[in-house]
């Protein structure tokens, strides 16, 4: 990140940038002290492994590991004003490099030499690191003394890492939630997002002021912009201002609901569990095991539900950005852990059949260009007595996950089609190599390897590169230097084209797992108890990894830390830093 130097403001001649210094990670405040300015950072260099105990004195108590925000250090650079200026081209030029102004994105290119495909499916899950789900891999950089959720519990994941390719080198962008999503849609944060979002996830000082809500309110429906918001919009609003008329629909993100009775009691919004304005009520709050579920949903759609918790009902659905307005399902919920992802997957799987008929009879409403689904129940609920089990929760994710990418690649769009997933953060567990490296697959006909011999992607890509691949491929332009600069990730559409359907691992459906709930005392009841569940990362996240840990570890301890994200056996997967361009610039 850089800061800019400018001429001295007078009178006569107005301030001009003169060029750029490179600093430490996100540079938030500025300071004169003589001839030197002070610059200081809000992330200083990043966070590394978090597969250690935490030094904290409150996480070191529980044993757990460092949650990603505590591992975050702020910096204060002293940089000579005479210096910098003596300096300021070959600085510039650091930070033009370092922000990749000069590279070359690169190009996607198919072995047809033309692009096939017309349809994007952006699916994005919940708080994952790529340890945690796919540390057991046999292939790839994965260490499985820190595996939560292996191939038992996360078939699907392991399948589809093995038959579409493997990304042991892909970093979410954002910390947690709060910054997540937006990284997740946008390439980018805005500036009272990043100074803001700490203040909240460490205590109830503040309401959760994201995903397109502030103060339990949507400033979309007071006619008010939302100041979380990025100046360079969304990808939403890219596709609504496109000239190509790509047509887009949304599946739960960014679309707040309204529940029949409040998430949590006593945390709830003001709108949860009272009556609408416009005299929408509901019949019934939930539903039981064996109650009928609603019409749209259940195998078969309106059977008795086998859930052993009451399954939450939902009175509406209020899209919170206007581009999104007439273009999501009002059918779709947005964040609840106890409402299965598979209940989510049926309702997309039922438009998904009116979208493959229309194409099979050259009529009616086909697949969108772009669809973004939200699947969030890998966030878990805790070991709440009587709630999913963390296990279930996770399974039920990732069966959600295999029926919708083998509906996909069993229809008729499977030949224009690319499925991309990942999670919105990497907040909730350990990774041995970085508490921001976390799992995403890019599906289609034209990916690379196979199941005897996997494709392995070393390359270092974000979700950056993802949102900037997609966009791509749909022919949209960047909406900003992110995602203008970031390296497509087209090794990931180099294979012949003849890659097969997807066939869902059915196993824990079967088996009965994503019915299975918690024990009156499961490891971490009480806590869970305690915690709020209303929305993504109400609860104490780093409380949470150590109850999600205990509830699948037991007393085993953790292992001992490995402090450095460049050791030799990842060198090759993360390029080392230079060192800091700002030595130069000391007096």
């Amino acid at each position: 990140m850089p800061a800019i130097l400018r001429q001295p403001l007078t009178l006569s001649t107005p301030a001009s940038p003169l060029g750029f210094i490179p600093t430490d990670w996100y540079p938030s405040a500025l300071a004169v002290n003589g001839n030197d300015l002070l610059i200081a950072t809000a992330k200083g260099q990043g966070t590394g492994p978090n597969n250690g105990t935490s030094e904290l004195v409150i996480e070191k108590r529980h044993r757990e590991h460092p949650y990603i925000p505590t591992l975050l250090r702020g910096s204060l650079a002293r940089v000579n004003f005479r210096n910098a200026v003596e300096n300021i081209s070959e600085l510039t030029r650091a930070v033009e490099d370092d922000n990749l102004v000069h590279s070359d994105p690169g190009k996607i290119e198919f072995r047809s030499g033309q692009n096939p495909i017309r349809h994007v499916i952006y699916i994005i899950k919940e708080n994952r690191t790529y340890d945690q789900i796919l540390g057991d891999l046999k292939v790839g950089n994965g260490d499985p003394s820190l595996t939560l959720y292996g191939e038992d519990i996360t078939p699907n994941e392991h399948k589809l890492a093995l038959q579409f390719g493997v990304l042991d080198n892909f970093y979410d962008s954002g910390e947690v939630s709060g910054d997540g999503h937006v990284w997740s849609t946008a390439a980018i944060t805005s500036d009272y997002n990043e100074k803001t979002w700490q203040i909240a996830y460490r205590s109830k000082e503040r309401t959760y002021d994201f995903q397109g809500t502030v103060a339990d309110e949507y400033p979309l429906e007071h006619d008010q912009p939302d100041i979380d918001d990025p100046a360079t919009g969304f990808l939403w609003g890219n596709l609504a201002h496109n000239s190509r008329g790509l047509a887009y629909r949304d599946y739960g993100e960014f679309i707040s609901g309204e529940w029949c009775s409040p998430k949590r009691k006593g945390s709830a919004s003001p709108k949860q569990g009272t009556p609408h304005a416009d005299g929408q009520q509901c019949s019934r709050n939930s539903v039981a095991k064996g109650e009928p579920l609603p019409p749209n949903v259940g195998q078969p759609h309106g059977s008795p539900s086998p859930w052993r918790w009451a399954v939450p009902l939902v009175r509406r659905m209020v899209a919170t950005k206007a581009e999104l307005r007439d273009h999501f399902d009002p059918l779709f919920p947005d964040f609840n852990t106890d409402y299965p992802d598979q209940l989510r997957a049926d309702e997309f799987l039922n438009e998904f059949a009116g979208f493959v008929h229309a194409r099979e009879e050259h009529k009616g409403t086909e697949l969108p260009n772009f669809v973004l689904l939200y699947l969030p129940d890998d966030h878990t609920g805790g070991t709440r007595p009587g709630g999913p089990k963390p296990a279930a929760s996770v399974a039920d994710n990732d069966l959600a996950l295999g029926r919708v990418v083998e509906a996909v690649s069993r229809s008729p769009y499977w030949d224009d089609t690319a499925i991309f997933v990942l999670e919105d953060d990497a907040q909730d567990g350990a990774d041995h190599v970085d508490a921001h490296r976390s799992i995403a697959f890019v599906v289609s006909k034209y990916s690379p390897g196979s199941p005897q011999q996997p494709f392995i992607a070393h390359q270092f890509y974000t979700t950056v590169n993802m949102v900037h691949t997609m966009e791509s491929l749909l022919g949209l332009p960047p909406m900003n230097q992110n995602d203008a600069n970031a390296p497509l990730m087209a090794p990931l559409f180099a294979g012949p084209g003849n890659q097969s359907p997807f066939s869902a691992d059915l196993r824990n459906r079967d088996n009965g797992l994503i019915y299975q709930v918690n024990p009156p005392k499961a490891a971490g009841a009480q806590q869970s108890q305690k915690m709020d569940f209303s929305h993504p990362d109400a609860a104490p996240a780093a409380q949470l990894n150590a109850v999600l840990w205990h509830d699948r570890k037991g007393s085993a301890p953790m292992p001992a830390p490995r402090h450095s994200v460049f050791a030799e056996a990842n060198r090759n997967r993360k390029n080392t830093p230079e060192p800091s361009k700002l030595e130069m610039l000391k007096p």
